[in-house]
């Protein structure tokens, strides 16, 4: 076979395999960091009596970051759909998913245990994911 025959041949067929193929859309992934207690949910909104009683299992939860937090320059505050402040990611925890918000990726979380009788340490759970 003639070089040029062989080009002709194999180029056609040889770019199908080089070329990237078209991205397809996949389809959103959670990725779960942790699950923990809430810490100081003690000190914050979730100990008012309507605000407990709206927090049920499922429900979504917004993490913000707190870099200028006195207390911990790697503080996530937890915080209802409502807005209302019910504790933070443990500090023994938060370095990592701190990074991680650093970065821009955004972090979400829901409710996954709720007991009002509990010790308030101890009174909320919640799991903490990545949405890839």
């Amino acid at each position: 076979m003639l070089r040029r025959t062989f080009l002709q041949t194999v180029g056609v067929a040889g770019l199908s395999t080089v070329l990237p193929k078209r991205a397809e859309a996949r389809p959103e992934r959670k990725v779960t960091l942790a699950d923990m207690y809430l810490a100081g949910f003690q000190y914050h909104e979730g100990m008012r009596q309507e605000v407990a009683q709206s927090l049920c299992e499922g429900a979504t939860v917004y993490l913000i970051r707190e870099p200028e937090n006195r207390y911990d320059d790697q503080a996530i505050a937890v915080r209802t759909g409502d807005g209302y402040m019910i504790g933070y990611v443990p500090r023994d925890i938060n370095p990592v998913p701190a990074v991680i918000a650093d970065q821009g990726v955004i972090l979400t979380a829901e409710i996954i245990r709720v007991d009002l009788n509990a010790s308030p340490w101890e009174r909320v759970r919640i799991r903490m994911y990545q949405v890839v």
